[in-house]
């Protein structure tokens, strides 16, 4: 064959080659255009859903489901609530309504469920009174173990708290940490066997330095001292309180403010 001719012909299957190549990385550029078409096009559908989604009355707030209440009433909770009522479900700013919940003084924790199409579920846990914190106006306060300050109250099913250092309750607030102390002898003393050891708590006085002595029905004063080691001190206390009985002595206090080395004063 002519050398010439061999030459055009391979230069012809190579041309070939070359704009099948390129044809076919036409055809693939094509393809990636129309599939990046085709993804924003449904983005923008998506967003679009999306945002009619959070404009429509289809998922506005109706109804508002709370669990865990024994001390809030519903109306109470209805009330913080209202805001959300008619907010779409997608809109709802949830951090605000809980911090709403959170200021009622009996609330210790909110748990908040979206439930569409138009249902809020609100799951509380509340703070449980253990003592009433006596004023010396004569009002009285109901606090919790924490010290959460409940409400202004009398409940004679609970211990009653005196703090020598000036207090301001407020519904909501804290008790400063000196009087929270006192807190933890009015939760120890629940228990039904040493309660019935140490007889009626009559008060819980607190000093101004934190101090704690506990005074019973009859007038017998146990001194604690600083708020540590409490459920130590009582038992000691209760000891030689029912040792003092079965030998028919009385007592005017029992200082246990250091455990080992109680201190008692007989009648």
């Amino acid at each position: 064959m002519d050398p010439a001719r061999n030459r055009v012909a391979i230069l012809g299957r190579m041309d070939r080659k070359v704009r099948e190549r390129r044809r076919s990385v036409h055809r693939e550029r094509g393809r990636r255009r129309a599939v990046i078409a085709g993804c924003v096009i449904a983005v923008l559908i998506l967003l679009g859903v999306f945002l009619w989604l959070r404009s429509s009355s289809v998922f506005a707030v109706r109804v508002i489901t709370v669990t865990g209440l024994t001390h809030v009433s519903s109306q109470t909770i209805s009330e913080a609530t209202a805001s959300a009522k008619g907010v779409n479900l997608l809109r709802l700013d949830t951090d605000s309504l809980k911090q709403k919940l959170l200021a009622l003084p009996y609330v210790k924790t909110v748990s908040i469920h979206r439930k569409f199409p138009n249902t809020l579920e609100l799951t509380l846990s509340e703070y449980q009174p253990v003592a009433c914190l006596l004023m010396q106006d004569g009002s009285s306060w109901v606090v919790s173990a924490e010290g959460r300050i409940l409400e202004q109250k009398a409940d004679r099913a609970l211990p009653v708290v005196v703090s020598e250092a000036p207090v301001w309750p407020k519904a909501g607030a804290f008790l400063p940490a000196t009087v929270v102390s006192a807190l933890q002898v009015a939760t120890a003393v629940t228990d039904e066997t040493l309660a019935a050891q140490l007889h009626n708590i009559s008060q819980i006085k607190v000093a101004p330095h934190g101090e704690l002595t506990v005074v019973l029905a009859n007038s017998v004063e146990l001194r604690l001292g600083q708020g540590t080691d409490l459920n130590q001190k009582l038992k000691v206390a209760a000891t030689i309180i029912q040792q003092y009985l079965r030998d028919g002595k009385g007592l005017t206090y029992i200082d246990v403010s250091v455990p080992g080395k109680a201190a008692v004063n007989e009648k």
